[in-house]
C-alpha cells in the first residue's frame, strides 16, 4: 500500500508516514471532496479527531486551517509531530480520548471532523461530539462513517444534514441553522 500524500495546500504532493498498523487513512478521493466543499469557507479552526495518521488535520493545516489533531495512540501522535515537521506545517498534536478531549471542550471549532475507527459503535460517538457543542455557532461537524450507517442525531436544534457517498465511506457534513434558531 502506498503511503497518503497531501494533496493540496503549501504541502501538495509530499507523502505521510504512517503508524505501523492500526490506522485507517481516509482515501485521497474523500479528502479531495472534503476539501473541495469547504474550499468557499472562511479558513480558521479545524479539529480533526480519531485522527490516526493525521492526514485529514495535515492536509487542513496544508491549506490554510489552523488545524487541531486528537489521537489517543502515542504511536499515532508521534507520527503526526513528526509529518508536520516534515512538512513544515503549524499542527497541534493531542494525544488524548476524543469524546473526553471534545467533553473537556478547550476551545470552539469553525470544523470538526471525525473519524472514528469504524469497529467501535459510531452513533453514540457521533451523538457525543455534536452534543458537547464544541463546533463554534455557525460551524460544521463532518462524520465519516460507512455507507451501512444512517446517520441521525437527536437534537431539539435545527440542523442541516448532508450525506455524501465515497466508495465504501460517507461524509455526513451536519450544520446547526442558527438564523431558524433565533427566530424561534
Amino acid at each position: 500500500m502506498s503511503k497518503p500524500r497531501i494533496i493540496g495546500g503549501l504541502a501538495k504532493g509530499r507523502s505521510l508516514d504512517t503508524p505501523r498498523q492500526g490506522t485507517r487513512p481516509s482515501p485521497a478521493r474523500l479528502r479531495e471532496a472534503l476539501f473541495d466543499k469547504l474550499e468557499f469557507h472562511e479558513r480558521g479552526a479545524f479539529l480533526d479527531l480519531y485522527s490516526g495518521t493525521g492526514a485529514m488535520g495535515l492536509e487542513a493545516a496544508s491549506r490554510g486551517w489552523t488545524s487541531t489533531c486528537v489521537d489517543l495512540g502515542k504511536e499515532a501522535a508521534t507520527i503526526i509531530r513528526k509529518n508536520a515537521r516534515a512538512l513544515k506545517l503549524n499542527v497541534t498534536t493531542v494525544q488524548a480520548d476524543a469524546l473526553k478531549y471534545v467533553q473537556g471542550k478547550p476551545q470552539s471549532f469553525d470544523i470538526v471532523f471525525a473519524a472514528p475507527p469504524y469497529p467501535l459503535e459510531l452513533m453514540p460517538i457521533f451523538q457525543t461530539i455534536f452534543d458537547s457543542g464544541i463546533a463554534k455557532q455557525d460551524g460544521l461537524y463532518i462524520f465519516q462513517h460507512p455507507t451501512q450507517l444512517e446517520l441521525k442525531l437527536k437534537t431539539d436544534l435545527t440542523i442541516t444534514v448532508d450525506s455524501r457517498k465515497y466508495g465504501s465511506n460517507v461524509l455526513t457534513y451536519v450544520s446547526v441553522n442558527l438564523a431558524q434558531q433565533n427566530s424561534a
